[in-house]
């Protein structure tokens, strides 16, 4: 049976109310023992189908109905359907720079820092006085998809206070490349326990923007692998593998058991 929690938080740090959901671990209401956390961008497209963007959803559920011997771990999704590619981006940009005025001719992007200062002052606390949390970095986690890949890569690079483990799935690095490309020459790993990356050989339609995720994301990897052990970071280009829930739900599994497999 699917069961998760919804919470409507007031938020200070975006002067607006966001929409969150938790899913708790099956031995949680079991047991006394305490869980490590994973924080996930669009957590409107992790548990509901009929909340999720196309009908589809990450199958956080079915993964561990499927998979029983995956670390429990509590995960809390944050809505970012509105407004996403201004949270999700943290550095300002503009579509029509890139030939995709298709998608907007404004600048956006560049309030990720309120968005992550959301997660870890205003959120976070309150999870952990709600639930048996383990609250140190070493046992709490980000992750997300496309924009939400960027977002946690970044959160990577500037708030190992707070996190320590990184799921970037799918990363759209390429629209602010040169501005995470300086970010990650310049950024310690020293606190990360684990970084997972990865892009599919199929993101887009297009020859050339996938060209660009796959060059993208393998310039960001060439500099963060220098800056860290092997065993703490590993990045996956998955033949086949498209942009959209279907493909995240097929590789959840592995990337929570190589997050939290220690």
């Amino acid at each position: 049976m699917k069961e998760f929690t919804t919470i409507y938080l007031p938020s200070k740090q975006l002067d607006r109310k966001m929409k969150v959901f938790v899913m708790l671990p099956n031995s949680y209401n079991k047991s006394q023992k305490h869980y490590p956390v994973l924080y996930m961008h669009d957590g409107q497209n992790l548990f509901d189908e009929e909340l999720s963007y196309a009908g589809n959803t990450w199958g956080v559920f079915e993964a561990y109905e499927e998979n029983p011997e995956l670390p429990e771990v509590i995960i809390v999704g944050i809505e970012t359907s509105n407004d996403r590619t201004n949270l999700l981006v943290p550095f300002e940009f503009n579509f029509k720079d890139l030939d995709m005025v298709h998608y907007g001719t404004e600048p956006v992007g560049g309030d990720t820092d309120k968005y992550l200062s959301f997660i870890t002052k205003e959120l976070k606390p309150i999870i952990d006085q709600k639930y048996r949390t383990f609250k140190s970095p070493k046992n709490t986690a980000l992750m997300g998809s496309s924009f939400g890949g960027v977002c946690t890569t970044y959160a990577a690079l500037t708030q190992q206070t707070y996190f320590s483990r990184f799921g970037c799935v799918s990363n759209a690095y390429y629209v602010i490349q040169k501005e995470m490309e300086t970010l990650a020459k310049n950024a310690s790993l020293t606190k990360i326990k684990k970084l997972y990356m990865d892009t599919g050989t199929k993101e887009t339609s297009t020859d050339i923007t996938q060209e660009k995720y796959i060059d993208s994301n393998q310039a960001i990897y060439d500099i963060l692998k220098e800056k860290t052990d092997d065993s703490k970071i590993k990045f996956e280009i998955i033949e086949g593998a498209v942009h959209n829930e279907a493909a995240w739900k097929k590789r959840f599994p592995e990337i929570i058991q190589y997050l939290f497999n220690d």
